[in-house]
């Protein structure tokens, strides 16, 4: 079998003619041991109406919002710390072998302490796996205890504390931690949080003669953490020792002209300088280079100098053979479409450039392009075709693995559905909807409202419900924009054409809609208060499909709680409750409906009771009844008008 598989997995195929005597053997090619579950995964195409693998264990919880969705991953990952927490603080009790051959990952935490007897070795060790809390801790004890280290030693912890700015970071195994606190992260305001006069800086110092390797892994982190003053104060100081850095240390300093130099002209001057060093230097730019200044550049105001400047540099970048990253057109994106006015078709030289290519990520910014270039496809170039161009190249081989974040992921959808809402119908709006949402993407209230705007212009009565089922689920049914675009949009859409069947539907689809939100409201869910539009609009509806004990509910809610309702209904839903009273004879339902409207004082309300007296036919009882609710003088002056 593995002579088998060997051989079909050969590139290489030689003709040759049948020869008892010759055996061509192909070339092995090496295989790891997950390529045949790679090869069989791109045969499956992903399930729409499936939850992420990771929900799974729960197919009853599965989440369906943007909250419960973090809760439960955290909540989950939250459990796996919990056990990893216990293993590392209870290691004695967990001293039997869990795999064969071992994995050291699975071993319990060494506490290194006084007791501990620490050699150069462990700090080699706890560097290479990127502990930093541990390699201060026997750093520490090294220095307590007189040991010298290798240089070599102290450059790798001079990295690592650099590059760290001396702190522990989330360990690659928390993935859903990371991807939450790294969307965090983002919506920060960049500031300087490099740790000054911390261990970097003390370790620095211990150096008498500083190399090229101790300058550009202090400058590094400093620019790294936002220090760029200090940083480039290190930069000149390696300079005047005529110290050749490390390329990423020049590219390093590019970035630091955004925050110490001001005016676009002495940017650019400041970043030529370096430029030139670095040729003096005989290092020659690379894709971090490139986009160290593409950053500069689309970070200042924009304006032509700046749009020549970035040719300029592409260019310089295209004699040496750099290959372009999405970082790259991120910021060619941010450099020549800012300005909404004078449109930029960039996107779409860019879109030519990326089309069947595998991507793969160069630069950490590379997870900004997709985000960036679905909303220049919403906001500068208004056009669904170069949005789908970009959303096919995302979805390309493993191209996903660059969208980013969560957050990010969900701004790349905002604006993705934003588009559609403005520039397609109904019909296509909806294709997308059933495939990304729930289980990709949630949408965001504004983006709800579109949608809902969309399909009430489209008056596609059909959809009501499972869009009202989706509010609900997502936990948006306490937005007050929301609910009143729907109740209106429903409202406006009731068609005598439709036959009973369907409007028996439409009206208790709106008392669904009322009694959804009466209940969350009761049990404090939704603090949203109810609007005279929005139980004026259920009041329509219900009555459009016969259901006039609900729409009678309405009323009683109206007349309850008046004072915690902002606003009334138009006095065109009280003159359609009035006209179903009257010709289906509920009295009843009639007199809760004239009390609400006389304590708030409709203008119209001497009409409605004409039409009561004119068109209906009271019983004496009834009569009387109507005559108490609204004063004797007040009911036979109306009775004289009519006669």
């Amino acid at each position: 079998m593995a002579r088998l598989i060997r051989y079909f997995s050969s590139t290489s195929r030689k003709k040759s003619t049948y020869n008892t005597n010759c055996i061509e053997i192909p070339i092995k090619i090496e295989r790891s041991s997950t390529d045949l579950l790679k090869a069989i995964s791109y045969t499956i195409q992903r399930d729409p109406t499936a939850a992420h693998f990771k929900y799974h264990d729960d197919p009853y919880l599965i989440p369906v919002s943007n909250f419960q969705k973090r809760a439960y991953a955290l909540s989950q990952e939250s459990g796996r710390k919990a056990a990893n927490w216990i293993r590392e603080q209870h290691a004695d009790l967990f001293d039997h072998k869990v795999s064969n051959p071992p994995i050291e990952k699975f071993y319990p935490k060494v506490i290194y302490n006084e007791e501990y007897d620490v050699n150069e070795n462990d700090l080699k060790k706890v560097i290479n796996l990127g502990n930093v809390s541990d390699a201060l801790t026997i750093y520490s004890l090294l220095k307590n205890k007189n040991k010298e280290l290798n240089i070599d030693t102290k450059q790798s912890l001079l990295e690592l504390v650099c590059f760290y700015n001396s702190q522990d970071v989330i360990e690659e195994n928390w993935i859903e931690e990371r991807w939450y606190t790294q969307a965090n992260q983002e919506r920060e305001t960049l500031r300087n949080t490099w740790k000054l006069n911390g261990f970097a800086n003390t370790l620095f110092s211990s150096f008498q003669n500083p190399n090229a390797y101790h300058y550009s892994s202090i400058i590094q982190g400093m620019a790294k953490f936002y220090q760029f003053e200090e940083a480039y104060k290190f930069y000149q100081e390696a300079c005047e020792k005529q110290v050749v850095l490390s390329i990423d240390a020049y590219n390093s300093i590019i970035r630091t002209a955004l925050y110490i130099k001001e005016g676009t002209d002495h940017k650019w001057m400041h970043i030529q300088k370096i430029l030139n060093k670095m040729n003096e230097c005989g290092l020659s730019m690379n894709i971090g280079t490139l986009n160290s200044v593409l950053n500069v550049l689309s970070n200042v105001i924009s304006n032509s100098e700046i749009k020549t400047y970035a040719l300029s540099t592409i260019s310089e970048a295209k004699k040496l053979n750099i290959d372009p990253s999405l970082a790259t057109y991120y910021y060619l994106l941010k450099i020549f479409c800012s300005d909404r006015k004078n449109k930029s078709t960039i996107l779409v030289d860019i879109l030519n450039i990326l089309e069947g290519k595998s991507l793969i990520i160069k630069d950490i910014v590379d997870t900004n392009f997709f985000m960036a270039a679905m909303e220049n496809c919403r906001y500068h170039l208004q056009d669904f075709n170069v949005a789908l161009r970009v959303h096919a190249i995302l979805l390309e081989n493993n191209n996903y693995n660059l969208i980013g974040d969560s957050y990010k992921e969900s701004i790349y959808y905002r604006h993705f559905f934003a588009i559609l809402c403005q520039n397609e119908s109904v019909e296509t709006l909806m294709k997308y909807y059933e495939d990304l949402v729930p289980h990709i993407y949630i949408p965001e209230p504004a983006i709800t409202e579109m949608i809902i705007k969309v399909i009430n212009s489209s008056a596609a009565v059909e959809l009501y419900p499972k869009l009202w089922s989706d509010i609900l689920m997502f936990d948006q049914a306490d937005r007050e924009p929301i609910i009143t675009e729907l109740t209106n949009g429903l409202a406006q859409n009731l068609f005598p054409s439709f036959n009973l069947s369907i409007k028996s539907k439409i009206g208790q689809l709106g008392f669904s809609i009322y009694n959804g939100i009466e209940e969350r409201q009761q049990v404090g869910k939704i603090k949203m208060p109810w609007t005279g539009v929005m139980l004026g609009n259920l009041i329509d509806i219900c009555l459009f499909g016969n259901c006039i004990e609900d729409a009678a509910k309405i009323i009683n809610k109206l007349h309850r709680n008046q004072n915690e309702i902002i606003g009334v209904p138009s006095s065109q839903t009280i003159s359609n409750y009035i006209n179903y009273c009257i010709e289906n004879s509920h009295f009843n339902e009639l007199i809760k409906c004239i009390e609400y409207a006389l304590e708030v004082e409709y203008i119209e309300i001497d009409e409605f009771i004409s039409k009561i007296l004119k068109e209906m036919s009271l019983t004496p009882m009834q009569q009387t009844h109507l005559s108490k609710l609204i004063g004797t003088e007040y009911f036979h002056n109306i009775v004289n008008k009519n006669s």
